[in-house]
């Protein structure tokens, strides 16, 4: 098929492929433009633990998904097999309303732009954050000194690949190279193959893990077939039966007005432009500044961060003595390098998957309480909110002596009073002792 043969009558098209092609394009358009309401009245911010994340927009445009339903944190097949019967449905009465139409030649090039633009808008976001290791950053002080069965699976496979960051930027750097290749015409089969090499496994390893983006990346591994499919034939005379065989060649498509052919450039190149070269430099920029989106951004106090055991705590004047088990008393207490104070105590906690949290420190876990906070440094203290519950908060006065001790005080949640000695530990992690 190509553009050039686009003066054939519809009848080298069966019936079926034409239907085919219009369920297709569709599915690859409502895929990739944001139709529902929805969409546009979200909070952005959602997620986030700072409202100064520059590229909330674009990963939100990168991340909208075409099945129109509670995405069951991102498990929710139901839907996506509703979706495309309802594409399907709408392709079948467009072929009864569109008979004449005699150039599908030029109908399949919408589908292939749509299709190709549709996996470069998410993909190259998968990539970035990967080539700059922002999506699976290293494991926090706090999640160190984590139980390793405190975690879900999908959260220590996160984790487990933070770790590693040689083989995060490799992956990023398969999945972007994968990406420019798809957009460009010439280069778009290797880049589809590529990106089935890449999407296959990350699949099978969502759905294994449980890591909460098995349908974004099968959808994205569907597109990526349907690009191959005018050559399934060429390719099994290719692989199969050892032919020589030409692979289709999709012809740019040329209007006849001439601003039409420069706004396709104008698109074109200012797609690559936003999503590919600003999205790089931001991420890069992110990275630089050894930030992560899934992490606060805003730094703690300077030289302050690491574990501190609490070695004196008192609830309404009260001492209570270190118990294991005990639901009331600090076990210990975690000062990150941003604006985050994680606190160990023993009791109850109900573990949250949800995909509205999964840029926050407490996703996938559970054991520690977090905290964000404001320090004032003249006044001496702490303002604490809790992560998982914004309209809890906590003011406590602090003392900080010398480089290993804080002394914290004040009022709690339920406005008791307490007084909390903390002793710093010189703890040294092999991950993290590997990673130097």
């Amino acid at each position: 098929m190509s553009l050039q043969d686009s003066s054939h009558t519809s009848s080298g098209w069966k019936a079926y492929e034409k239907i085919a092609l219009r369920t297709a394009l569709i599915y690859a358009v409502i895929s990739t433009i944001p139709f529902t309401p929805d969409f546009y009245t979200q909070d952005f911010d959602a997620g986030f633990n700072v409202n100064s994340y520059t590229f909330r927009w674009f990963d939100a445009i990168s991340q909208n998904k075409p099945w129109f339903f509670a995405s069951q944190e991102g498990k929710n097949y139901t839907g996506w097999f509703i979706t495309v019967l309802v594409c399907a449905l709408a392709g079948f009465l467009w072929n009864i309303l569109d008979k004449k139409r005699k150039d599908y030649e030029r109908l399949y090039y919408w589908f292939y732009v749509a299709a190709r633009y549709g996996i470069a808008l998410r993909m190259s976001w998968f990539a970035w954050a990967k080539v700059f290791p922002v999506q699976m950053p290293f494991p926090t002080i706090s999640q160190l000194n984590t139980n390793l069965g405190d975690f879900t699976p999908g959260k220590l496979y996160w984790l487990t690949t933070g770790v590693s960051p040689f083989f995060e930027v490799f992956a990023g750097v398969f999945e972007l190279l994968a990406t420019i290749l798809i957009l460009y015409r010439r280069t778009t089969t290797t880049g589809a193959l590529m990106m089935i090499a890449i999407l296959v496994p990350i699949w099978f390893v969502n759905i294994g893990y449980d890591a909460g983006v098995e349908l974004t990346s099968m959808h994205i591994l569907s597109l990526s077939l349907l690009l191959l499919v005018p050559d399934s034939k060429k390719f099994y005379e290719i692989l199969i039966e050892h032919k020589p065989v030409a692979l289709t060649y999709i012809p740019k498509i040329e209007f006849s007005d001439r601003w039409k052919n420069n706004a396709r450039l104008v698109f074109k190149y200012g797609f690559i432009l936003i999503f590919i070269v600003y999205r790089g430099f931001g991420y890069g920029n992110l990275y630089a500044n050894g930030k992560s989106f899934k992490l606060p951004l805003d730094d703690g106090i300077p030289g302050v961060s690491g574990i501190y055991n609490v070695s004196e705590f008192k609830i309404n004047n009260q001492t209570i003595p270190y118990s294991a088990g005990d639901t009331v008393r600090w076990q210990n207490v975690i000062f990150e390098k941003f604006n985050s104070i994680s606190v160990k105590i023993d009791k109850p906690f109900q573990v949250n998957t949800k995909n509205s949290i999964r840029t926050t420190e407490f996703y996938g876990s559970i054991g520690r309480y977090y905290y964000g906070y404001k320090a004032d440094t003249l006044k001496h203290v702490f303002t604490l909110s809790n992560r998982a519950d914004t309209a809890s908060k906590l003011v406590l006065h602090y003392q900080h002596p010398d480089d290993n001790h804080f002394i914290l005080y004040g009022l709690n949640e339920r406005k008791d009073s307490v007084y909390v000695v903390l002793t710093k530990i010189d703890k040294k992690y092999p991950l993290e002792q590997k990673r130097k």
